[in-house]
């Protein structure tokens, strides 16, 4: 839940850099998180001598960071590592389209917590470009030092789940104008089409986040608004999820029983998991600028939902859950994997997943390719 003053929601600015740094290298969270990553075994016998390694470290790194744009180039040295250690590829598609002057909302489907966003301010930055600001849920204000390292990385919180609802509205029209700020200042936000990720991989915009970015400028024509939002549909393509088997799970207790009760800290937990997860090959396809004259919020959903689909990228392994779920499936975009060797994988991943849950896992992989067979019906 939200707690505080609206402007504790916001990303950090370059004067509060040096203190923030400060209080993350002695937190003792993070240490043991840090710890338990590059020193598993040690950590486990000695604790306080590797939290003491931990922080000797950190205040090494970040002894010279004093701003925003100084603490993401050590984290990007961070990123690029985990990306040459998790992934087989990753390219980019449109960016090249867009103007590097101007500023762009990136509404996104979602897939990972961090991994998303991650991967479009890496690429950002590998082409010389201004990195994002990153729309975030208020589901992760869980612990101070993920908090903390979200803002220095020009994070905001999107207030949803406050029990006073003219408080959450009161930050809810605070994002909407510190997004629209931004863009007038030839800054780039990216935001996820809909509240949480799409776990069945169904991806669909949500009116309540359109609804969201009208309050800047509620009387302002919503074909001027969507214009002023330099809105950028894009789409996110991973070949492997490291949360298919805790995705299909929660799909099949939602199916059973009507709802699923997430554990305390699980989103956390979750985005470590992402983040050091094989993902094989991701693919980020940016779309083109909403110009249209829209004339309701349901046409605006229907042209981000066309291209984000339209950005979709298929990989063996959804045509293979296709043909897993419905056998004998045909359509002339649908190709049937003979490779031995990748079944067997596929089926290896298949296999870490209960049996009771395993038609979930395969839907995870299928419903990308069967939403694009749909699309594309001869």
């Amino acid at each position: 839940m939200m707690q505080g003053a609206s402007s504790e929601n916001l990303p950090y600015s370059d004067p509060e850099v040096s203190a923030v740094l400060k209080g993350l290298i002695t937190d003792k969270t993070l240490q043991d998180l840090v710890g338990a990553w590059t020193h598993p075994t040690l950590m486990a016998l000695l604790p306080p001598v590797v939290r003491a390694l931990v922080r000797r470290s950190l205040r090494k790194r970040l002894a010279m960071v004093h701003s925003i744009a100084g603490f993401q180039a050590v984290v990007r040295d961070y990123v690029e590592q985990l990306v040459a250690s998790t992934l087989d590829e990753l390219t980019i598609s449109g960016l090249d389209d867009l103007d590097p002057s101007q500023g762009y909302l990136f509404l996104s489907n979602h897939r990972d917590i961090a991994c998303d966003s991650m991967f479009l301010n890496l690429l950002r930055h590998r082409a010389q470009l201004k990195t994002v600001f990153i729309a975030v849920g208020d589901n992760l204000i869980q612990q101070r030092f993920a908090t903390d390292l979200m803002r220095l990385n020009k994070s905001f919180f999107i207030n949803r789940t406050g029990e006073n609802p003219r408080s959450v509205y009161k930050d809810l029209v605070m994002s909407s104008t510190f997004i629209q700020s931004r863009i007038d200042q030839g800054d780039s936000i990216w935001l996820a089409q809909s509240e949480g990720r799409a776990k069945n991989a169904i991806d669909e915009t949500d009116a309540s986040v359109l609804k969201m970015l009208q309050l800047s400028d509620r009387k302002m024509p919503l074909a001027d608004k969507i214009r002023a939002l330099n809105i950028v549909p894009m789409c996110l393509s991973y070949e492997f999820d490291p949360l298919d088997v805790e995705k299909a799970r929660e799909l099949r207790a939602i199916e059973e029983t009507g709802s699923y009760q997430k554990a305390p800290g699980e989103d956390l937990k979750n985005m470590a998991i992402g983040m050091s997860g094989y993902k094989g090959r991701v693919q980020l396809s940016l779309g083109q600028p909403l110009l249209d004259e829209f004339e309701d919020l349901a046409a605006v959903a229907a042209e981000v939902d066309r291209q984000i689909l339209a950005g979709t990228q298929l990989f063996p392994i959804n045509h293979w859950a296709v043909s897993v779920l419905h056998p004998g499936f045909s359509h002339p975009l649908h190709e049937n994997v003979a490779d031995l060797e990748q079944i067997a994988y596929f089926k290896q991943r298949l296999s870490r997943c209960e049996a009771e849950a395993q038609p979930f896992w395969l839907s995870i992989y299928a419903n990308p390719a069967l939403r694009v067979f749909n699309t594309n019906s001869p």
